[in-house]
């Protein structure tokens, strides 16, 4: 597959197959995406590779957290007050998928039933945790984005599905009770991995993209 037609085919899962994804495949994504650019080189990222039980036991400890409504703890600051125009894109992607899912306003209850489904990797069989050490910067964030990029696109370039996640560690205090990750290493997001359920009308959403004039500010180029 093209480069060019990997991003554009790219998009965010929300229904998985259960069948997992063989570890080969997995380690050949991974090896790939490490490839990916960094500052001077420092290559930050880390991550852990989860299936099976042990990924059931934090999607069910992820969830009964949400249904309590408990208040997220990340180990990142997230945006708490969005301005405009970002404000007005997140709506507007809300509105498009509440529709396809034939959602109203008031449909409170479905909207939390969905919210809640983000925590349990939106039933994916495997989960990549993305962490990076706590005493790195702003731009070891970045460099993290551009591997978390990577897999991404191999995974697409293999008939496979993914969804970023930050919702699926918004208490990673739970998700270490069984995940051997440090508490030094801070986890930046959850990749759910696997195969789509491609009948599944979640998976029918594509979001939209502004035009370039929103974006590139061309100066002294002809």
């Amino acid at each position: 597959m093209e480069l060019s037609k990997s991003i554009r085919e790219r998009r965010s899962i929300r229904k998985f197959k259960s069948d997992p994804v063989p570890q080969a495949i997995l380690q050949e994504i991974l090896e790939d995406a490490l490839w990916a650019p960094s500052s001077i080189n420092t290559q930050p990222w880390e991550c852990w590779v989860v299936g099976g039980e042990t990924l059931r036991k934090v999607a069910q400890a992820l969830y009964e957290e949400g249904a309590k409504e408990a208040p997220p703890r990340p180990d990142f600051k997230r945006t708490e007050i969005w301005k405009e125009p970002y404000l007005r894109r997140m709506r507007e992607n809300g509105k498009r998928l509440w529709g396809l899912l034939g959602f109203d306003r008031q449909a409170k209850e479905q909207r939390k039933a969905f919210a809640l489904s983000m925590l349990k990797f939106f039933d994916a069989p495997q989960a990549v945790f993305l962490c990076l050490d706590g005493e790195l910067g702003d731009l070891s964030l970045f460099d993290c984005g551009c591997f978390v990029q990577n897999i991404c696109l191999l995974a697409t370039e293999k008939g496979l599905g993914t969804c970023i996640q930050q919702s699926s560690v918004f208490y990673p205090d739970l998700i270490r009770r069984y995940v051997a990750i440090p508490q030094e290493k801070k986890i930046v997001v959850a990749i759910a991995i696997g195969h789509p359920d491609e009948e599944a009308i979640l998976n029918q959403f594509r979001s939209n993209r502004e035009p370039l004039e929103e974006f590139v500010h061309w100066q002294d180029i002809t």
